[in-house]
Formats: C-alpha cells, structure tokens, sequence
C-alpha cells in the first residue's frame, strides 16, 4: 500500500527511510499517512468521476482487512491511533465515492469549487420542475403502484444525471458538471422522501 510523498521521510520506529509506503519496509510499523491523503489515494483508485465499483469494493475489503483497529490491539498507542484514523478515513472515503453525487461534489472539491446552495441560482424552469416532482409525490403517497412507478422514474433521471456529469467531468466542464450535481442533489433529496414513503408502506424491493 503506497502513497506518494514530496520527500523521503523515516520510519518513526526505526529511522528507516521511507517515501510512499503506508507500512515501514523494514519493521512493518504502520506510518502516519500523509496530509495529502485524499479519498481517491487512500483507495487506490483514479481520480476520475467514472469508477468500478467491483474494483473499488475488492480494494476497500482488503484495506479495511489490514488497517482495522482489532489488527493492533496488541501493537503502540502511536499505531493504535493511525490505525483508528485510517479506518475512519477509509470508511468516509468508500461512502463518498461509492455514491455518484457525493463523488462528484468531492472532485469539486478537490479542484476548490463547491456547489451552490439553496434555490436562486436554480433555472426557473428546473425549479417549477422539482417542485412537479414533489406534487407529484405528495398526491401518490397512500398508493403504493404509484410510488414504486415513481421510484423507477426517479432513480431513471438520476442515472441520466450521472452520465451528464460523467461527460462534463470527462471533458474537464467544471461549470457544467456543477449545474448538472445541483439537479442530482435535488433528484437525491427526493429519492430519500420515496425511500421513506416505501418504508412507511412496507414496499419491499
């Protein structure tokens, strides 16, 4: 497990000089990672929107394998700590990047750009349709034929959303892939409203 450095730094067990291994060659101690460290490093996986969730999901096993706190209970309260730092960091960075919102506004991130919040910078006619949307919701929430049509729709346009957003990223349309994250960020708010209707329904998938 590798993560590259600016320089060599050593081991601060040992003294062993190391650049890029998270575990020191020589003595095996687990290293504090880098401040760099980013959601995308730590999993070993490119910075691109576009990610293979089977890949990522193998690597986020072994990873959560080998740097669980459980492994070093027996090891330094140095250790224990990094241990206990990484599986956290670990754990954030599998559920952000897992989810095709949460890893675009990420990517915005790490390139110091943000999404807009609330509603005045949304195109009139996107806002007069979310707000279709949630009519349209609101009126089928007893029937459950209507939610779970509804359901499928949504998570349609969600889909297409990402696709959107994989090509803006794709093509570095950094403008466009925040207009395009605003729309799935609302579509994202009303799947949670339809998950929580199924559930008060007890529709099952």
């Amino acid at each position: 497990m590798e993560f590259m450095r600016e320089s060599p730094k050593k081991c601060w067990q040992c003294d062993f000089p190391y650049k890029s291994d998270l575990f020191c060659q020589k003595c095996k101690t687990l290293q504090e990672p880098p401040e760099s460290l980013d959601y995308f490093d730590i999993l070993g996986v490119k910075k691109n929107y576009d990610v293979q969730d089977k890949e990522m999901r193998k690597k986020y096993r072994a990873l959560q394998n080998l740097l669980h706190p459980d492994r070093f209970g027996n090891k330094t309260e140095r250790e224990k700590q990094y241990s206990e730092n990484l599986s956290s960091l670990l754990n954030k960075a599998y559920a952000t990047l897992t989810n095709p919102l949460d890893r675009g506004i990420y990517l915005l991130k790490l390139k110091n750009l943000t999404i807009p919040e609330g509603t005045t910078s949304l195109d009139p006619m996107f806002l007069m349709e979310i707000m279709e949307r949630n009519e349209e919701v609101q009126d089928a929430a007893n029937n459950k034929d209507k939610i779970k049509k509804l359901v499928v729709k949504n998570h349609t346009i969600l889909e297409e959303l990402s696709r959107k957003a994989s090509e803006a990223f794709h093509n570095n349309e950094l403008e466009e892939a925040k207009k395009i994250l605003v729309k799935m960020k609302y579509y994202a708010s009303l799947d949670e409203r339809l998950k929580k209707i199924k559930q008060d329904l007890g529709i099952v998938d």
